[in-house]
């Protein structure tokens, strides 16, 4: 016993040493995600998260346009945004009003926006648009299952393959020689999925899949134009998408939530960004619980960095998270239990 817990107190030290070294900077030379004097379009930037993102990158000297469907909160967070500028005189804002669930909006967002960009294509693409309809499976409409799959994941396919056509038809013709980012918003619920998620869990899975697959197959056009695709997953968000979710959201969803104690918008915003510039592929924003889940579910996905972090945790989780499950499922059991007694 004493041996066994001298190496598992040894991989600890292992594991939290090269895990600091790595959010240090070690396993990395350079910004890889600069955004000063270059233009993000950004998606769901009218509130939550989007918002927050939108913010902290007028603050590191981006040009920034939002997309949404509400003008008006458009118009009131393109003020918050614009106030952020570091350089208010240079840096320039815009906003486009449109429905992502639309191909032919997705296309006119990009005729648009590459015409406010002094007719170059914008050289990134943040895509944080999209909400959770929280319920059981067997109580949801079936007309969820489509809205869900639209609002998460066609939203965001729609404008990356817009996106993609004028960077990969003309490649020669950018100006600015830097990579290309597609940034997509996944969720931690697509790493460990929840009951109350049946629907949301599949469309933010089918978003991480589709980032997946572009980082390889984008490699043929790398000698001409180097673009990367990255994915996010935060955990709870505290933002008014947050209060609409909890107005269906089970209760036995809520219980088991109540150990993800939740992050404010401009915390996600900030851990994201800064995944961004270590130039990581594959981001959580929920701390060790959000590095060991997404370990645990790499498969053939790349590792960030050099790799050893990712790795390493994969190791543990591989028997942490065999024994996270079990957890939830006899948490959900007796809920369940417990339910049917009181309905007796």
């Amino acid at each position: 016993m004493a041996l066994s817990l001298a190496w598992a107190s040894a991989l600890l030290v292992v594991f939290l040493s090269v895990l600091i070294f790595d959010r240090m900077g070690g396993f990395q030379s350079k910004n890889q995600f600069p955004v000063d004097g270059r233009t993000v379009i950004l998606t769901g930037g009218s509130q939550g998260m989007g918002k927050a993102v939108a913010e902290l990158l007028a603050k590191k000297g981006a040009n920034v346009l939002i997309v949404a469907r509400t003008v008006g909160k458009l118009e009131a967070a393109l003020k918050d945004i614009s106030a952020a500028a570091i350089r208010p005189s240079s840096q320039r804002f815009h906003y486009i009003s449109a429905d992502l669930t639309s191909p032919a909006e997705s296309t006119r967002i990009i005729t648009e926006a590459t015409k406010w960009n002094n007719n170059q294509p914008p050289e990134i693409l943040i895509c944080c648009a999209g909400s959770a309809s929280p319920g059981l499976f067997i109580d949801l409409p079936t007309s969820l299952v489509k809205e869900q799959m639209e609002t998460n994941y066609s939203s965001s396919a729609y404008i990356a393959h817009a996106f993609l056509q004028p960077w990969l038809q003309n490649p020669s013709g950018m100006k600015s020689k830097e990579a290309k980012h597609i940034v997509f918003t996944s969720s931690i619920a697509a790493l460990l999925p929840i009951v109350g998620y049946s629907l949301y869990s599949p469309s933010k899975v089918a978003l991480r899949a589709l980032a997946d697959t572009l980082s390889q197959e984008l490699l043929l056009y790398h000698p001409l134009c180097n673009i990367r695709t990255h994915t996010i997953f935060p955990g709870t968000i505290f933002s008014p998408g947050l209060e609409v979710e909890n107005q269906t959201k089970p209760a036995i969803t809520k219980k088991i939530e109540e150990s993800d104690g939740g992050q404010t918008c401009e915390e996600v915003a900030a851990i994201s960004i800064k995944g961004l510039e270590r130039g990581e592929e594959l981001i959580t924003t929920s701390g060790i619980v959000g590095v060991a889940l997404k370990a645990g579910m790499l498969g053939t996905s790349r590792r960030n960095g050099w790799g050893v972090v990712d790795t390493v945790v994969g190791w543990i989780a591989v028997i942490v998270l065999v024994l996270v499950r079990r957890d939830l499922d006899g948490t959900v059991r007796r809920w369940g239990k417990e339910r049917l007694e009181k309905e007796k």
